[in-house]
């Protein structure tokens, strides 16, 4: 009896959960993740990974890096510093990751900079890596280049500074 009331109770778990997260939209319970846990840097190399989640499920919707969207999430890189971006595709659509300088460009701003066919995208469950090296300071994006993606606000703030350390953090 008290086995029948286990699994009851843990199929009811399992439906409250389930109709809390809207897999159509991405939303989810509770907040967006502090963002300092998607960046990884070693000074001595002056090599940083950055982990991008597109459609992450505490977001407003699922157009949105790590829970944030249009913009609010600022990374800083200084110039001459190797980064490798990992997006991966949580989203129930296709997504990508390229580093552009703004909303209306179509492709990235250096062949290599982005994840494989960037205006095919991610199919959804799907990752995929590459690593730049910029030289130039100033700001640019990170940004979805599939149609319609960027302008739902799926892209975050790139910035390029002269000298310091990495940085990822959100604006409210």
């Amino acid at each position: 009896m008290r086995l029948r009331w286990a699994v009851a109770g843990c199929l009811g778990i399992a439906l409250l959960a389930g109709a809390a997260c809207d897999p159509l939209t991405g939303t989810g319970p509770g907040t967006a993740p502090d963002p300092k846990g998607y960046m990884h840097s070693d000074p001595a190399t002056r090599a940083v990974v950055v982990t991008l989640i597109a459609g992450y499920p505490a977001g407003d919707y699922q157009f949105n890096y790590n829970g944030y969207r249009d913009g609010t999430l600022i990374i800083g890189i200084p110039v001459g510093w190797q980064v490798t971006v990992q997006c991966e595709n949580h989203a129930t659509v296709p997504n990508s990751c390229a580093v552009v300088r703004g909303s209306k460009d179509s492709a990235p701003l250096e062949p290599g900079w982005s994840t494989p066919d960037p205006t095919r995208g991610l199919d959804p469950g799907r990752s995929a890596t590459f690593v730049f090296n910029p030289s130039i300071s100033g700001s640019y994006r990170i940004a979805s280049l599939v149609g319609g993606n960027e302008a739902s606000g799926m892209w975050a703030d790139l910035e390029v500074t002269q000298g310091g350390a990495p940085t990822i953090k959100a604006e409210a």
